[in-house]
């Protein structure tokens, strides 16, 4: 009988662990762009600088998604000849390349523009392993219509952008799972 794997051996959990961080600031960001009536949410949680700091975390989360699947597929056979043409499928597609290698953003408000800047990629990512057993989360990506937009996509929510993105992600991190089962 085989012992199963530690959590954090399993393949691609520490993909998974950052999809779900990433999923926890997404809906950061929804909650930031409540209307400030609802006063079930703190204050603090919510207004544009509370969107701004979900988003910053939103991205940084996600884009270790991408370098972690590169190093975790890295002793799996077959990998490398599948990430190839996954690459070349994740860098066709417009969400994916929107959100890509850019480190500046400008976030539309009501208010008006904001600017969000990101670590250069070539910093080392963070890594904490996973505590458990984890499952990619079911991402919503329509229904929320947010004031926040991009100023190069000003017709599309932000928030909405961030969903497509991070189900794009989930979906490459279950595709790779697949491959090492």
């Amino acid at each position: 009988m085989t012992a199963a794997k530690e959590p954090s051996q399993r393949p691609f959990s520490g993909c998974v662990d950052k999809v779900n961080e990433a999923y926890h600031f997404l809906l950061l960001m929804r909650v930031a762009e409540l209307p400030e009536e609802a006063e079930t949410v703190p204050g603090r949680l919510q207004g544009e600088d509370a969107f701004r700091f979900a988003f910053s975390a939103f991205l940084s989360a996600a884009r270790t998604v991408l370098y972690l699947l590169q190093e975790d597929g890295v002793s799996i056979p077959g990998f490398t000849r599948w990430y190839v043409t996954a690459r070349e499928r994740w860098l066709r597609d417009d969400i994916s390349t929107f959100f890509g290698e850019r480190r500046h953003f400008r976030i539309t408000f009501p208010s008006g523009e904001a600017s969000v800047a990101l670590a250069p990629n070539t910093l080392e990512h963070p890594r904490v392993d996973p505590l458990g057993a984890a499952e990619l989360p079911d991402i919503q990506t329509s229904g929320h219509d947010g004031a926040a937009a991009f100023r190069e996509r000003p017709a599309e929510s932000a928030t909405e952008l961030c969903a497509q993105y991070l189900e794009r992600l989930s979906a490459l991190v279950s595709q790779a799972q697949h491959l090492a089962a």
